[in-house]
């Protein structure tokens, strides 16, 4: 079948093996260069106990458990700064995953508006004692982590534990998604 002197079949052959060409591509791109990095550097990592790593549009979304027993602030650091290492200029924000139950819901929800005071104020031993205070009322055990980034809070009781990150520059978006860090990345920290 011709069309104006054009082959119809060959052209929709050409464009056909055009687009497996590309989609191919794609595939090896993100199996072989992008994802299979990234999970050799999670899974390397002692203190993570899970992660999943999925795309959502040009942003990368990092789900990561880390056990109970690590140090949340370091292990974080050292998850964002190899994040940033293997993303480059590529979006990605992270999401820590914890198995909180109500008690600890609450004591977080109690617990948050020091918190946020803290870190308009300045009051961070005001803050350490709100949420001991509220952990020690719940039986939950509180440590509370702070660099010049994040205030990181972990509260434990009885195999239930909440991990939250809070970002202590208030030019940073609140809430889950954060304002870009340096090496290109996003990150956002609790359920």
């Amino acid at each position: 079948m011709q069309w104006q002197g054009l082959k119809i079949p060959i052209i929709i052959f050409t464009m056909l093996a055009g687009l497996v060409v590309i989609f191919s591509a794609q595939w090896l791109y993100q199996k072989y260069i992008f994802q299979n990095p990234l999970n050799e550097v999670l899974s390397g990592n002692k203190a993570i106990e899970s992660f999943q790593i999925t795309t959502e549009g040009r942003l990368v979304k990092v789900t990561v458990s880390i056990k109970n027993d690590a140090d949340l602030m370091q292990t974080y650091q050292e998850i964002q700064n190899d994040l940033a290492l293997k993303m480059g200029r590529r979006q990605f924000y992270l999401v820590l995953k914890d198995n909180r139950d109500d008690e600890l819901r609450q004591v977080w929800y109690n617990s948050q508006f020091a918190v946020y005071q803290a870190i308009a104020q300045g009051s961070y031993r005001d803050m350490a004692d709100v949420i001991n205070r509220e952990a020690g009322a719940a039986g939950a055990e509180a440590k509370i982590y702070i660099d010049q980034k994040n205030i990181y809070i972990r509260l434990k009781k009885q195999g239930y534990n909440l991990d939250e990150v809070v970002a202590r520059d208030t030019g940073q978006i609140s809430g889950n998604i954060q304002a870009s860090l340096a090496g290109g990345g996003m990150n956002a920290q609790g359920n």
